[in-house]
């Protein structure tokens, strides 16, 4: 969350008077310390840096001098892709005020320049690599003041510092921002934190803290952001580990300046404080997830500036507080508690004026509340995120009328209802859909409540895009003026006592997805209209009395994937769909056809009365064989994963001395044959003929060590180390990772001539080879979307759980290996990293490949995940397509055309059968394909900030299984 301070804090900083004595040759030798510590310098940032225009350093790239002076005032170097150790005694600049090498890749301990130095009031060494405990020097013997008391802003988030929080940080009285998240820190909050008067943003999130939150923050009368835990930061971060102890005091609930009071799932208990002095002037508050309980306190309608609540999935019971002005929230979800009674809603339509607050405050409101609304399934329900309210009241005790809101949002908003899983017992009203009014889009989620009379008042929404009433007490018919809905994606009345027949006007729903009005009484026949519904996908109409016959047109529906008439009584064929079915969809219908699907199955949660005992028997049969494996299989696994406990101690145990040597470390229990004279020898000395690819790391070969015993060996091109320790923990760091769609590491020698790392070995070739033989194979969907989630899944599971993180770097097809049953892994994970903090000297300036690096990799160099998602996102446009990313077709439209923009020019034009391989066209669902496109086109835009993660994108995958 590093950004760097307004512009009139820098001017202050630069205008403080300074001494006109000269400090050139510190200033100088400092400066020329810090590039000597530099060792990767892919983009020449610090090509200026030398003594040869020692004169002119003021105008060297990143510094700022004084107006008035030679005094170098500010070095600023963030994302300029610089790496090296900062040595313990790095100097700074005698009168330096602001430092920020934020987002590089720095290694080492915090240097005790840096928190020692009387001058510097702004350091940023955020999203870096340093490790170790953080120390705060002592004052000097000769000085009344600590070291660090010009210290405002103090961010060092997303390192790997360790230990505790030091409690000498609260010498750094000055302070108004200290970021430590995102780091390995241990222990509880120093109490004494609350000695910082000045503190205006605390973020400790994304540790390993615990204990009780100190009760002396209260004493940081001006903090107005408190992060204590964050599960929805930026994709790619290390999990959430901090777990508080007890209550959140009510004394820091209820500091004046709070703004934003984040903290979610983080082990809180007690209550919430049922009155509090002073005004609120809370913004955001999340402590969803929690163990709080008591009621919910009527306080919160005085906080007149709150747009985000969040006390989702505590233990909260009574009733709802009336004062509260829920339709000035934008986000408001109390989901999950014990609260009952009625659900009585402010219809205030006035709400405070939005009040715009200081830019530190408002960066980590738009950052945490944005993360949740597009982390939000409203965000899926509604196609978007702006200008939306989402209101989450579901699975409570609420019951009685349904209540009347009002909300407050400009006009053309969108909006999200959920009041399911409560105990509503009244009908639909005009009344209550009176938030349909300025909507443009509108979610509402009514089911599994006790309502009833007629869903005549849901023709009165005409911006309902979902609609979910099912497992009510709705009686009638359906009412004819559904067919209004023009907007309308989603329908699911089932479980509801509706009689009466289909409305054929469902057919002139153009937008129409999912119509479930299983579990009824309906009668009459399937009208013929309804296949004009020409997008659905999902049609439930099991457990009614509908005769006649299925019409054949539904085979004509493209996207029809579930079509569910069990238990009607339809006669006739089975019309012959476009995906293929479950014959238990068709089961209870005895004058229908027989269904000749391969699929056959029937529902699990289905008895049927005329079902022989023995087939019962045999169910439970199998069912027990099933616990019985699952056990046996947990069993072995749980002793596997002890015995690989201790293999890997004895092999920590292993003296660097050794690795000079012929030895082959491995990091499982090898074969015999697995040593350095056999490896060396089934691979001919590394011939040529057993070359199997070549890549930016080195060659691989393969290696057949006994008859069926073959491993991949990759001769790494790796140049001198600065030290075998580091290079041994970077290895063993990547030994460790264990994913089934992930190339397994089984060791590794370092010698003095040759270097190498050995893979299992994978008989199905790269995906390079499978893409350009697709036209000359049958290639099915499954296959392709099989490769695709495999590779989708194994990357989110190197941006999201390993710890630490890591990024590839370097993802194209022939990095992607395939088994004989095309199951994809992916390969050269980590050694990106491994090639650049093993090197004395750089090799390259960007690790990747042309045409499947991201744009703003390949100009700043500065490494991200989302870089990963869009070197993902080409292969993904070269499996569905196969041609390559730098196609020679492409050169008709000119230079710089790639495969990204062909897929985006035909999704513009309307044209996508264009884009995907004959083949795959042939044997693929049209818009399986369609949507599988625009996930890989979303994974190649251009801005960083809207390009989803590999989290976001392997779920898409899956689901696009799913709905088959």
């Amino acid at each position: 969350m590093a950004a760097p301070p307004p512009p009139v804090l820098l001017l202050l900083l630069l205008l403080l008077p300074i001494p006109l004595a000269s400090s050139s040759a510190a200033d100088l030798a400092a400066l020329l310390a810090l590039k000597a510590a530099v060792t990767h310098d892919p983009g020449g940032a610090l090509s200026a840096w030398s003594a040869a225009s020692a004169t002119s350093y003021c105008r060297w790239r990143g510094v700022t001098c004084h107006p008035s002076s030679l005094a170098v005032a500010a070095i600023d170097l963030p994302a300029a892709s610089l790496s090296g150790t900062l040595p313990a005694a790095l100097p700074l600049p005698p009168r330096l005020r602001r430092l920020d090498l934020a987002a590089n890749n720095f290694s080492g301990p915090v240097p005790d320049a840096f928190l020692s130095s009387t001058t510097l009031g702004y350091l940023d060494l955020s999203f870096n690599s340093l490790s170790g405990p953080l120390k705060i020097p002592p004052p000097l013997a000769n000085s009344s003041s600590p070291p660090c008391a010009a210290l405002t802003h103090l961010r060092l988030a997303g390192n790997f510092l360790v230990d505790q929080i030091p409690a000498e940080i609260a010498q750094c009285r000055s302070l108004r921002v200290l970021d430590l998240s995102h780091n390995v820190l241990e222990g509880a909050i120093p109490r004494g934190l609350g000695r910082l008067a000045a503190l205006r943003v605390l973020d400790v999130s994304r540790n390993s803290l615990t204990d009780r939150i100190p009760v002396e923050l209260v004493n940081c009368r001006e903090l107005a952001v408190l992060v204590l835990t964050n599960l929805t930061a930026s994709a790619g971060e290390q999990p959430e580990f901090n777990a508080f102890v007890g209550v959140l005091p009510t004394e820091v609930l209820t500091i004046p300046a709070m703004e934003v009071l984040w903290a979610p799932r983080a082990n809180l208990d007690g209550r919430l404080p049922l009155s509090r002095n002073g005004t609120c002037g809370l913004r955001a508050m999340n402590l969803g997830q929690n163990y709080i309980a008591g009621t919910l306190p009527a306080w919160f309608g005085e906080c007149h500036g709150l747009t985000f609540l969040d006390l989702s999935s505590n233990r909260l019971e009574g009733s709802m507080a009336a004062e509260l002005a829920v339709g000035c929230l934008t986000y408001f979800n109390i989901s999950g508690n014990s609260l009952s009674g009625p659900l009585l809603l402010s219809t205030e339509s006035q709400c405070s004026s939005r009040l715009i607050g200081d830019d530190i405050v408002m960066q980590y409101y738009d950052e945490l509340v944005g993360n949740v609304l597009i982390g939000n399934p409203f965000g899926s329900e509604l196609g978007g995120i702006a200008n939306v309210a989402l209101h989450d009241f579901s699975n409570n005790g609420f019951g009685g009328t349904l209540p009347s809101l009002t909300v407050s949002l400009d006009r053309n908003y969108s909006y999200g209802l959920w009041l399911n899983g409560n105990m509503f017992s009244s009908t639909l009203s005009a009344r209550f859909f009176g938030f349909c009014k300025f909507a443009t889009g509108v979610a509402v989620n009514l089911s599994s409540n006790q309502l009833s009379g007629s869903l005549d008042m849901l023709s009165t929404c005409a911006s309902m895009q979902n609609f979910d009433a099912g497992y009510n007490n709705f009686r009638g018919s359906i009412p004819d003026g559904v067919g209004g809905l023009h907007f309308l994606r989603s329908l699911v009345l089932s479980g509801n006592n509706l009689t009466g027949q289909i409305p054929g006007q469902f057919g002139d729903l153009a937008a129409l997805e999912v119509l479930d009005l299983s579990r009824n009484s309906l009668t009459g026949s399937i009208p013929l209209h309804l296949t004009d519904a020409s997008r659905l996908e999902v049609l439930r109409l099991d457990h009614n009395r509908l005769s006649g016959s299925i019409p054949p047109s539904f085979s004509e529906l493209a996207q029809l994937t579930v079509l569910d008439v069990s238990f009607n009584n339809l006669s006739g064929d089975i019309p012959n769909l476009r995906h293929p079915s479950d014959c238990g969809f068709f089961i209870g219908n005895s004058l229908l056809h027989q269904c000749l699907s391969t699929n056959a199955s029937l529902p699990p949660t289905e008895a049927i009365s005329s079902s022989k005992g023995a087939k019962k028997w045999g169910s439970k049969f199998k069912s027990l064989m099933v616990i019985l494996v699952a056990a046996s299989t947990a069993a072995i696994s749980f002793l596997l994963v002890i015995l690989l406990f201790f293999v890997c101690e004895r092999r920590k145990r292993v003296k660097i001395s050794n690795l000079r040597t012929k030895v082959v470390v491995t990091f499982t229990d090898a074969p015999p044959e697995l040593t350095y004279e056999n490896l060396i020898r089934a691979t001919s000395n590394f011939s040529i003929q057993n070359l199997i690819g070549t890549g930016g790391f080195g060659a691989t070969y393969k290696a057949e060590l006994a008859p069926g015993f073959l491993v991949a060996v990759k001769r790494l091109a790796m140049g001198r180390f600065q030290g075998l320790q580091q290079f041994d923990a970077e290895i063993r760091t990547l030994g460790r990772i264990r994913h089934r769609n992930l190339v397994t590491l089984i060791g590794y020698h370092l010698g003095e001539s040759d270097t190498f790392l050995i893979y299992n070995y994978l008989s199905g070739g790269n995906l390079e080879t499978f893409i350009h033989e697709m036209g000359s194979r049958n290639v099915s969907w499954i296959e392709v979307h099989k490769i695709a989630v495999d590779v989708a899944q194994a990357l989110a599971f190197l941006h999201c759980s390993c710890t630490p993180r890591i990024i590839h770097r370097d993802i194209k097809p022939s990095n992607i290996l395939l088994d004989e049953d095309l199951n994809a892994y992916l390969s050269d994970f980590g050694l990106a990293r491994l090639i650049e903090v093993t090197q004395t000297h750089a090799t390259t300036d960007v690790a990747g490949t042309f045409g499947y690096v991201a744009p703003e990799y390949a100009t700043t160099c500065r490494v991200s995940d989302k870089a990963d998602v869009y070197s993902f996102g080409v292969v993904l446009l070269e499996l569905m397509s196969g041609k390559r990313s730098l196609d020679p077709s492409f050169s008709q439209f000119g230079n710089g055309f790639t495969i990204v923009s062909w897929g985006r020019m035909l999704m513009q034009e309307d044209n996508t059968s264009e884009f995907f391989s004959r083949g795959l066209l042939d044997a693929a669902p049209k818009d399986r394909l369609t949507e599988m496109l625009k996930i890989a086109l979303s994974c190649t835009l251009e801005s960083v900030a809207v390009r989803p993660s590999m989290r976001q994108v392997a779920a898409k995958l899956k689901q696009l299984g799913n709905d088959r």
